[in-house]
């Protein structure tokens, strides 16, 4: 038995997986984000009781613990948060979207003389984020090590402090050379306040600690995988080449799982795209992720819905339908929190477009859904030289069957279903057998593994329609995106004459 742990930003869930990739237990506690402006926060404390209290009832209420011989963590990247020499909390979490740190990517760029102008450096990554920390945290000195929530729950697990490439990349570390030590020193940093690096696969014990608290068996190993959205992609594997994945929870992540000598096929230098090996399987994933996917109709659902509503989704999909192709006109630019991909803006913000005397409620409710399928659309032109021709599609919002078939028709792809939307664990779980079976590949477990529960095509007609719709979306995307610069300096104006108040996402 396998044990997925799968901390996301509005959840942390525990998922029982058998060698077969049936999953045999699920269960998930709410984890709170709170947001206030460009702030956006979660507390590490709440994930310890949420994590103590699944693995509680997963031992009081099954027998499933004793079964477990392999346990594994898969998290959001790119968020940070310090902690002292017994690894307490020492600060809250900067999750991925916070934008507070934006002064100090200016200050990463003006002392890395490596940066040129389009430099991928962002608030996205955790190094503007600690020297933020390092300006305004009075207890500063207390942090011995800075880490990420995969950092932190791994250690949880096994009391070491490592972390896998692909979430060290986010911390600028790079295979070959490691951390930047020169620009760390530069900036007041140290590289032994970050993670050890081990490779996917890593294998440790599990410590005597668990397995007194919860019940594990003496042999129960912890295995290294990695973060969400690489994980996503390989757990929604179709068996079809050029096949793209869009994995939508609260944000979106479409990527692309290629053969090492197919990037030279890539002829796009946008610094957001971004190339990643994995040893473990030899395979390079390539893509990007947003700021807003499924989050932008939890938000609707915020905004315009009652949430304790048992029947809520159902109510928004069938008022999308209710509107129609188009939206009676309106077009929604969906970026809540700025944005990271397909281009880079900590002030842009959303607006509807197109409101007129005869909009309805629906109306804006439809033109959120397709909204969802712009911003696929946009990050699958970061990889169109690999020409993909089909699109798996996995998260929240694939269980939307209006969605998914909007995305076929903007993309002009069939869309695959999946038939278990938890494609982020499917991955952390194919990782963890791979690491410890090195007698498979990863194409053979993917494609026991991986189901798919229906292909929807695209519909021609409106295909060819939402391609005007797109080119619009895009261009006036273009237009506005500077002009809220200056929208950012009237707004904090506003803010300052206002009563604060901190949100759940």
């Amino acid at each position: 038995m396998y044990l997925i742990v799968n901390l996301g930003l509005k959840s942390i869930r525990v998922i029982v997986f058998d060698r077969n990739g049936s999953q045999v237990f699920s269960d998930s506690k709410p984890v709170h984000t709170f947001i206030l402006n460009n702030y956006i926060e979660q507390d590490a404390n709440e994930w310890l009781e949420r994590l103590d209290e699944l693995l509680i009832d997963l031992k009081e209420t099954t027998r499933l613990i004793t079964a477990i011989e392999h346990v594994t963590v898969t998290t959001s990247s790119s968020c940070i948060l310090g902690v002292d020499r017994n690894f307490n909390p020492k600060t809250k979490v900067i999750m991925v979207s916070d934008k507070r740190s934006s002064e100090q990517v200016e200050l990463i760029k003006k002392f890395d003389g490596t940066n040129k102008e389009f430099s991928p450096i962002s608030t996205s990554y955790t190094i503007p984020k600690v020297l933020w920390f390092k300006e305004h945290l009075s207890n500063f000195d207390e942090v011995k090590f800075w880490v990420g929530s995969g950092e932190f729950l791994n250690y949880f697990f096994t009391q070491k402090i490592f972390t896998d490439p692909l979430n060290a990349s986010k911390s600028l570390y790079k295979e070959g050379s490691g951390y930047r030590k020169d620009l760390f020193g530069k900036l007041g940093l140290s590289v032994k306040s970050f993670p050890e690096v081990k490779p996917i696969g890593h294998t440790v014990d599990i410590s005597e600690k668990i397995k007194k608290n919860y019940g594990f068996k003496k042999n129960c190993l912890f295995t290294l995988t990695t973060y969400d959205a690489v994980c996503s992609v390989l757990g929604s594997y179709n068996s079809l080449e050029n096949n793209a994945c869009d994995v939508s929870g609260t944000v979106t992540s479409v990527r692309m799982l290629i053969d090492k000598n197919k990037i030279k096929n890539i002829k796009n230098k946008s610094p957001y795209l971004i190339v990643q090996k994995i040893d473990l399987i030899d395979k390079v994933i390539i893509g990007a992720s947003n700021n807003m996917g499924g989050g932008i109709i939890e938000w609707l659902k915020q905004a315009f819905y009652d949430e304790n509503d048992s029947d809520v989704y159902y109510r928004i999909e069938n008022d999308a339908i209710k509107s129609g192709l188009g939206s009676n006109g309106i077009l929604f630019l969906p970026y809540l929190l700025g944005e990271r991909a397909p281009f880079n803006s900590t002030n842009i913000r959303a607006e509807f477009i197109g409101i007129n005397r005869s909009s309805r409620h629906y109306d804006f409710t439809r033109a959120a859904f397709e909204a969802t399928a712009f911003v696929t659309n946009d990050l699958l032109l970061l990889i169109k030289d690999l020409n993909p021709k089909s699109l798996s599609v996995s998260g929240g919002l694939a269980r939307f069957d209006l969605i998914n078939q909007i995305k076929a028709d903007v993309t002009g792809l069939p869309v695959y279903v999946l038939g278990n939307f938890e494609s982020t664990s499917l991955g952390a779980l194919i990782l963890c057998i791979l690491a410890n079976d090195k007698s498979l590949t990863y194409q053979e477990i993917a494609k026991d593994i991986v189901q798919i529960r229906k292909v929807i095509y695209p519909n021609r007609k409106n295909q060819d329609i939402y391609k005007q719709y797109f080119e619009y979306f895009t261009e006036h995307r273009n237009l506005v995106k500077d002009s809220y610069n200056e929208h950012e300096k009237v707004y904090k104006m506003i803010d300052s004459f206002r009563k604060k108040n901190i949100r759940n996402l």
